[in-house]
């Protein structure tokens, strides 16, 4: 009798650890899709400097450093960087372009000029895509975290060497 009890036990632990690996595993999967298409995201926003960078150089505030430096901030960050500096780097391009057209505000010519708009309209496109896709990973993020921290679940997490995951957020541009 005894040794079904224990052979029970050990096919329910079985089946426990066999389930979280696979929870765990669809889970970072999860968070590493979201992650992709938020990068996809951020790339199209970056795509858009050179053009919001050009037209902001006919600006008379701003400075030409300024406009340099925004051109500059195009460029993709490598792939091993941490959320945290990622998140950091897409705050002060979110910040640039804020400077960009608040000062625009003040000349109406270029709140006229139908290509100066239609950029403005795709910035503001992407940040709402930026942010659905924040969210999406975020709760991925929240999702795989949470799982890690209850009781017979973090022992397998342990046992697997996940990690926490860090959440990515900065403010809109527009």
């Amino acid at each position: 009798m005894l040794i079904w009890f224990v052979f029970g036990f050990m096919c329910a632990a079985a089946v426990m650890l066999g389930a979280s690996y696979f929870k765990f595993t669809a889970l970072r999967k999860a968070a590493g899709r979201a992650w992709l298409k938020l990068d996809a995201s951020l790339q199209n926003r970056r795509d858009l400097i050179p053009a919001v960078a050009l037209s902001a150089a006919v600006l008379p505030e701003l400075e030409r450093a300024f406009v340099y430096a925004l051109s500059d901030m195009q460029k993709p960050l490598p792939v091993s960087v941490s959320a945290s500096k990622r998140s950091a780097h897409e705050a002060a391009l979110s910040q640039s372009l804020k400077i960009i057209f608040t000062a625009a505000q003040a000349h109406p010519e270029l709140m006229n000029d139908e290509h100066f708009s239609s950029l403005r309209q795709n910035v503001c496109k992407a940040d709402k895509r930026i942010e659905a896709d924040k969210k999406r990973y975020n709760g991925a993020v929240r999702d795989f975290d949470t799982l890690g921290e209850i009781f017979p679940l973090n022992l397998v997490a342990n046992l697997l060497e996940s990690e926490a995951m860090e959440y990515f957020d900065f403010e809109k541009s527009v």
